[in-house]
């Protein structure tokens, strides 16, 4: 069996049979032989995108369907299953769930199917098939038949016969090959004498089953529903940094920076725990705007912005309401198990909801004027942007002495990364866990002789006397346990770096 580069593939058409490239009029004459099945696929093939991504970014309401995408492509493992039968079952399956709990979405995509084609169509292929009697063509896919059925409505290709996964197909539908489904439903000796075109070699059985398979240049970008239906931190953990980043930073730092920040005692650190996670990410889910928001703006204005290559993917994405309903079902949610485990009391509720809203526009507004602001003087915007992101519990649950102390320092070792960036130096030279330890041994310790030599500086009300003590030991430990963390990540780095590479090349069909 040939391999071929999947570079090799653009700019030509592939003819994997003669393991050759060839012209468009190649191509053309071999699908105009009247005696010749055509057999087409239709995903970047004879659409310039995929027609299921197409489909699910349609479906509305977006919180629902986001929500249902999430937990069905998202969060489920079906990598583990053999090929691509986990895949193709997974985009079958968060399909069907649309469909049933969202049944109108059946009825807008049979109103704007036809449309959305024209608008993808693939036009240099449609000229390609132009002389090609429908009756001898067959489009081919793994995509779901209603979707496709729907978009070729009006189009010169409703009445070509269609191989698209049904709603209710049988398992081997998601295993199998394309040439099985052809095979089934032409017979063996028309798929031997078709003419194939694809875009994928994923499709190397029915390419090398068929008498020409031609391999074409992928049309159209990729598309996928994720960028463009929104979940609180997609945007952060896909362009700006890093699942376990964003998960380090936020959970195993901010929370539990802040969770021992606002404890008194060991059962309301447990507390805190719970609960502080909800709010920050209530307060996140608004800060996440200002992200893409100073993206686009990057995007637009700056000679030479500093971006992700995956900014462009996100030119739709819906940020400006999703955030706000996320922020306040965090809140309510975080709020709510505060009241539930006594931290909080059904009469301070309303209000603190109240101060809640409040700090959600102030971390909105500062936001929108620093995302305004020239580069160099946002170096002093920077720390009341992460004052409001940080301080915010402050507005819920009063925080010990050396516990501000100790969010002071955090927001220091952050301020200083930035400044280091800003002025054009190396980020990652900067220890920032090693700094944020430092600044609060160092407030700690002027704290600690401000008491002794004059006393009262870290008293604490009735009722939350071991505050102190819990945070300063907490601080320690939690410190500790975040400088020996880069001598572990380095070691798993180093060994996962020393194991034999893959190859990366992609097999090809026989001929």
């Amino acid at each position: 069996m040939p391999e071929l580069a999947t570079e090799q593939l653009a700019p030509d058409f592939f003819d994997v049979r003669r393991q050759s490239a060839v012209s468009a009029d190649t191509v053309r004459r071999e699908v105009a032989e009247p005696d010749s099945p055509v057999l087409v696929d239709f995903d970047h093939t004879l659409v310039a995108t995929n027609s299921t991504e197409l489909f699910i970014a349609h479906c509305r309401p977006s919180l629902v369907v986001a929500v249902i995408d999430l937990l069905v492509r998202g969060r489920l493992p079906w990598g583990l299953f053999p090929g691509r039968s986990g895949y193709r079952f997974r985009d079958y399956l968060c399909v069907v769930l649309i469909v049933v709990l969202t049944p109108w979405n059946l009825l807008r995509w049979r109103r704007d199917a036809p449309a959305l084609f024209a608008q993808h169509r693939a036009s240099e292929i449609s000229g390609l098939l132009t002389d090609v009697d429908r009756s001898r063509l067959t489009i081919i896919s793994f995509g779901m038949s209603f979707v496709i059925r729907a978009l070729l409505r009006g189009s010169e290709y409703e009445s070509a016969a269609l191989l698209a996964t049904p709603l209710l197909p049988a398992p081997s539908r998601f295993a199998g090959g394309k040439t099985r489904t052809a095979v089934g439903a032409v017979g063996e000796h028309e798929v031997a004498r078709a003419v194939f075109l694809t875009d994928s070699l994923d499709d190397a059985d029915l390419l090398g089953a068929s008498r020409t398979g031609l391999l074409i240049p992928r049309q159209g970008e990729p598309l996928s529903a994720r960028e463009r239906l929104y979940v609180p931190l997609r945007y952060t953990v896909r362009v700006k940094s890093s699942p376990w980043y964003t998960f380090d930073r936020l959970i195993l730092v901010d929370a539990l920076v802040v969770a021992i920040a606002v404890a008194y005692d060991l059962e309301s650190l447990l507390h805190f725990v719970l609960i502080v996670p909800l709010l920050l990410l209530s307060v996140m889910s608004v800060y996440e705007i200002g992200y893409v928001e100073n993206d686009m703006h990057a995007a637009r204005s700056e000679a030479r912005p500093v971006l992700s290559p995956l900014v462009s993917r996100f030119r739709d994405y819906p940020i400006r309401l999703g955030p706000w309903i996320w922020a306040t079902a965090f809140a309510a949610a975080g709020l709510a198990v505060a009241v539930l485990l006594d931290e909080l009391s059904n009469e301070e509720l309303l209000a603190t909801g109240v101060a809640w809203a409040l700090l959600l526009l102030a971390v909105r507004g500062v936001f929108y004027v620093y995302n305004r602001m020239r580069t160099e003087t946002r170096i002093f915007a920077y720390p009341v942007l992460q004052g409001l992101r940080f301080g915010g519990v402050f507005l819920v649950f009063v925080p010990s002495v050396l516990g501000v102390v100790l969010v002071l320092s955090q927001l220091t070792a952050m301020w200083a990364t930035y400044v280091v960036y800003r002025l054009g130096g190396r980020k990652e030279a900067l220890n920032r866990d090693l700094f944020g330890t430092v600044a609060f041994l160092i407030g700690a310790g002027l704290l600690g002789m401000t008491e002794v030599l004059h006393g009262g500086v870290l008293a604490e009300p009735p009722g939350r006397e071991s505050a102190t003590e819990l945070c300063l030991v907490s601080a320690l430990l939690w410190s500790l346990a975040r400088l020996g963390k880069a001598p572990v990540v380095r070691r798993v780095k180093g060994a996962l770096a020393s194991r034999p590479g893959r190859d990366r090349t992609a097999a090809a069909v026989a001929s």
